[in-house]
C-alpha cells in the first residue's frame, strides 16, 4: 500500500496535464494571495519602517558574514524547530504538521510531474507521500 502512487491511477481518468496545471495554479494563487494579504495588512510598510528604525539605532555595523550567520541561526533554531512554542503537545503538533505537509507536497509534485506518464515511481517517493500525509493528519 505504501508503494502505491495514487496519481498514476487518477491519470487514467484525468490527464496529467490537468493535474500539473492545478498544482501550478495553486502555487501561483498562494503567492499572489500572500502578497495581496501583506499589502492589505500593510505588513511590508511596517517591516521596512522597523528595519530603518533598527538601522538608525544600531551601534555597530555587522559584516555580511555575521548577518548571514544570524539569519541562519534564526532559521535553524526558531523557524525549523518552532522553538517559540516551548516544549509540549502544541509544539509537537506544529512540527509534525509542518514537516508532514512539506513532505506531502514535495512528494505530490514529484509524483504528479514525473510519474503520471505510466512509469513506476520509486518506492521511497510514494512512502514519503504517505508518511507526509500521516504526519500532517497527526499534527
Amino acid at each position: 500500500m505504501l508503494t502505491y502512487n495514487p496519481f498514476a491511477e487518477l491519470a487514467l481518468t484525468l490527464p496529467s496535464v490537468a493535474m500539473q496545471f492545478f498544482v501550478i495554479a495553486m502555487i501561483l494563487l498562494v503567492i499572489i494571495s500572500t502578497a495581496l494579504d501583506m499589502l492589505h495588512k500593510k505588513n511590508v510598510v511596517y517591516f521596512f519602517r522597523n528595519a530603518k528604525k533598527a538601522k538608525k539605532s544600531a551601534k555597530t555595523e555587522l559584516s555580511a558574514g555575521k548577518k548571514t550567520a544570524v539569519i541562519l541561526k534564526t532559521v535553524a533554531h526558531d523557524i525549523a524547530t518552532t522553538s517559540e512554542l516551548g516544549m509540549g503537545k502544541r509544539r509537537l503538533a506544529h512540527v509534525l504538521g509542518m514537516y508532514g505537509t512539506i513532505l506531502f507536497w514535495i512528494a505530490s509534485v514529484l509524483l504528479i510531474f514525473k510519474y503520471t506518464d505510466g512509469s513506476t515511481a520509486p518506492s521511497y517517493i510514494t512512502i514519503m507521500w504517505h508518511i507526509g500525509a500521516i504526519l500532517t493528519c497527526i499534527g
